[in-house]
């Protein structure tokens, strides 16, 4: 009895629950608590006309993060399912006036991948539309579906993940519902419809989709995370399954395929092999349950595409590169052996990818990229008590990090080779990130239990002024709080038009102004937290302020 209850303490903190803050490893780091966030958390994104920072729950919640430079943040809630309509929302991106937000619609076991958009209307309220729906297809076994938009940097595209429904192209025929399916020509994809589509239609045919222009790449298991570089290429990370494969960090290129499901990390998928046992796999930890129902020979396995398959990005350490040898099942350090790993070390589950594309980072993280790893590090078999389902977990490797990725061009390969260094530690669950000047923020998420953002603050180039967005330095506001008017100042410059919004993103008051600086009627607006935003032909400005009655 009293083992298992010291076990039991154990196993809560470890959980989480007694969380230890996460630890910076660089002097010029630094890691806050910024807030507590409710359960399923799943993404985070900043609505560029206003610069305020929004999350979102699996459930479909869509949340306004509220911070007055007065009382700790808080949030609140701005739209539910009702409004998208999406049974499953996992991604979420800002393009000026548009919110777009990817899902799926579940109807027993079918399903439809789904992207909504909310356009902002001139009273401030949002309307919702469909931009795109996929044809029905197949529930899966993995079932990772449509989770993630980004915005190409011209705003004429988005960009989707359409998950795998398999782990590793293995039948899922949902009890039989769909005899011998597999992947779905639909999924396993990134695909790209035009930013001002509506109710645009995405087959579920390779064939039609390629003549559409909406199939941009193949062979991709489950992309979770894209985000483009300084100079407009568009990278993703993804997860490899149960199998003991590194995971990927991919250059994605139009028409270009990375060899899902038959290869993963760079491993050709060993199913494929007559003879195969899962018994004798050294890479396949025979706890998972896959290891007893999914991995045998499979004979019916479909031949490949006649392509090339275009490899992951190789990492060279010194950090997230370990490898399992396959004959041995031991654990070695990639860079310590002078080799690479294609890109990270099993079951980090990277996420959070994003890049300083505007260059304001210090030194050697200048325009660099940086990405969290999810799931907890283990033993050197891949165990431990703390994983989320159980198994499987990353091997001697500790993970549930945020990594500095500093990439370089091999011109002999038209690839990327990067270097990965841990930066932050400690984390629990890291799901998703959003940088805003020299501020990365980190959204936690694990099932019901509520979790934490992360405040973390990297350090700013000389050429740069401090604060948390350089956009609003030039304009100044008071009083704050303020009652019946507020002055403001732009920096002697005269900007093109001064709005107040409110907590919602709608705009309340809008002037042209013919000075740089004056005053604002506030007499008759409600209480509550506003952002006054200032537009010139040098950029944008904003200013949180607080009316009081």
């Amino acid at each position: 009895m009293r083992t298992s209850l010291i076990f039991a303490l154990i196993f809560t903190h470890q959980l989480g629950i007694a969380q230890v803050a996460p630890t910076s490893l660089r002097a010029d780091v630094t890691v806050d608590h910024y807030m507590d966030v409710r359960s399923d958390a799943v993404r985070l994104a900043v609505d560029p006309t206003t610069d305020l920072l929004y999350y979102m729950r699996t459930n479909g919640d869509l949340l306004l993060v509220i911070d007055n430079n007065v009382d700790a943040p808080y949030d609140t809630l701005l739209f539910t399912a009702a409004d998208h309509a999406l049974d499953q929302a996992f991604g979420m991106a800002f393009h000026d006036s548009d919110l777009f937000v990817i899902g799926n619609q579940v109807n027993g076991n079918l399903t439809q991948g789904q992207l909504k958009r909310a356009h902002l209307l001139a009273d401030g309220t949002r309307t919702w539309n469909t931009v795109a729906t996929t044809g029905n297809y197949a529930w899966g076994g993995k079932a990772h579906a449509f989770n993630n938009v980004v915005v190409s940097p011209d705003g004429q595209f988005l960009y989707l993940n359409s998950g795998s429904r398999t782990d590793h192209g293995e039948v899922q025929d949902v009890n039989g519902t769909f005899p011998e399916l597999r992947e779905e020509p639909v999924t396993a994809k990134i695909l790209r419809v035009p930013a001002d589509g509506v109710n645009l239609i995405l087959p579920n045919n390779e064939a039609e989709l390629l003549s559409d222009g909406h199939l941009f790449a193949s062979g991709v298991r489950n992309t979770f995370d894209m985000a483009f570089d300084a100079d407009d290429r568009l990278f993703g990370v993804e997860n490899s399954g149960d199998h003991d494969d590194p995971e990927e960090m991919n250059w994605l290129r139009e028409g270009h395929h990375y060899g899902f499901p038959w290869t993963a990390g760079g491993n050709m998928n060993p199913t494929l092999n007559a003879g195969y046992t899962p018994g004798t796999d050294a890479l396949l930890n025979p706890g998972y349950p896959a290891a007893s129902t999914d991995f045998n020979f499979d004979p019916g396995f479909p031949l490949p595409p006649n392509v090339v398959f275009t490899e992951p990005v190789i990492n060279l350490g010194p950090d997230a590169d370990r490898l399992r040898d396959p004959l041995s099942g031991g654990i070695t350090d990639a860079s310590d052996t002078g080799s690479g790993v294609t890109t990270f070390t099993c079951h980090r589950s990277p996420l959070g990818l994003v890049f300083d594309r505007n260059g304001v980072l210090e030194g050697d993280l200048h325009e660099d990229a940086f990405a969290l790893s999810f799931t907890p590090g283990g033993d050197t078999t891949g165990f431990s008590p703390i994983a989320p389902w159980g198994i499987p977990v990353v091997p001697a490797d500790p993970s549930e990090d945020l990594l500095h990725l500093d990439l370089s061009y091999d011109a002999n390969a038209d690839n990327f080779t990067l270097n990965a260094t841990r930066i932050v530690e400690g984390f629990y669950l890291p799901v998703d990130a959003e940088l805003v000047g020299n501020v990365l923020y980190v959204l936690e998420n694990w099932g019901s239990v509520q979790r934490s953002m992360w405040k973390v603050t990297l350090p700013l180039a000389n050429s740069v002024e401090e604060g948390r967005d350089q956009r609003t330095e030039r304009l100044t506001v008071w009083p704050v709080p303020a009652r019946d008017e507020v002055t403001w100042s732009y920096d002697g410059v005269v900007p093109l038009v001064l709005e107040l919004l409110d907590a919602a993103g709608r705009i309340i008051v809008s002037v042209r102004p013919h000075q740089p600086s004056g005053t604002l009627d506030v007499s008759d607006i409600p209480a509550g937290y506003y952002v006054i935003h200032a537009r010139s032909e040098g950029g944008n400005s904003i200013r949180k302020i607080t009316i009081v009655r």
